[in-house]
């Protein structure tokens, strides 16, 4: 190159616009809030047959292989199907703003040493037991946890670059919309570079509340996602998975309760 162009080919690189970043695939995390060996038994086997990551956040006090209930090998399974289980506090019970600092320990603490000692897998998601927690219980979940997933809030989508790990957004995939209508959120999610969280309670033949879905419904759902992600429009991942790719943005402190 003649060496009198190159000072004026620096100076139009310097001056051009920056190229536009491109917008990254989204990433769509389906949670399962279900610890009973009906749903493990009846339901897991379409995400694993689709090989479907996810994550199932779960209570561990009834994990005891008494009857109706998941087992500790049921739970050690899941990784083999790139399956994670989370916490959800240990018995359920307790609203977690309301405990005792006694209660809050043994809720928070107990399923992370269980879990670590029958899985080998130190759980790091913590999801708050009906929704509800406080900036005390965050606190104290940091000792145990690096990141606590809410109960529901804008649509479970929670957008790369403005998510913070210890108020991230989930959502009951709704009952009242078509499987179109969730497949068209999913890619949506996708295609605007969103972390999309969804959450499944109990799948059923005809659903009587918001917590059930139908058979029809789940499955279809599970479908678009198997096709959307065939076709690179969406990544789907585990919830301790997408940690490692959504940054975490720490929001401003703000008063309690939190509005969705």
């Amino acid at each position: 190159m003649d060496r009198a162009i190159r000072p004026l080919l620096a100076l139009m690189l310097a001056l051009a616009p920056p190229a536009a970043a491109e917008t990254p695939v989204g990433i769509v995390t389906f949670t399962v809030d279900n610890v009973t060996e009906d749903f493990f038994d009846r339901r897991m086997p379409e995400f694993f047959s689709r090989e479907i990551p996810g994550t199932i956040f779960g209570q561990t006090q009834p994990i005891t292989g008494a009857p109706g209930d998941m087992t500790w090998d049921d739970v050690r399974s899941l990784a083999e199907h790139g399956w994670e289980f989370g916490a959800h506090g240990y018995t359920h019970a307790y609203p977690l703003s309301k405990a005792s600092d006694e209660v809050l320990e043994m809720e928070l603490g107990v399923p992370a040493a269980q879990i670590y000692v029958q899985t080998g897998i130190y759980p790091i998601t913590f999801a708050s037991p009906n929704g509800d927690y406080d900036a005390r219980v965050l606190d104290r979940a940091r000792f145990y946890y690096k990141a606590h997933f809410r109960g529901w809030g804008n649509e479970g989508i929670n957008p790369f670059g403005l998510t913070d790990h210890w108020h991230i957004y989930r959502e009951q995939v709704s009952n009242s919309k078509s499987v179109e209508e969730i497949c068209a959120e999913m890619e949506r999610a996708g295609r605007e570079g969103h972390w999309l969280v969804y959450m499944w309670h109990r799948v059923v033949e005809t659903p009587s509340y918001e917590y059930e879905n139908s058979v029809v419904q789940f499955e279809g759902v599970l479908d678009c996602a198997d096709r959307l992600r065939d076709q690179g429009v969406i990544r789907l991942m585990t919830a301790r998975d997408a940690l490692e790719v959504v940054p975490h943005t720490p929001r401003s402190p703000a008063p309690f309760p939190v509005l969705p």
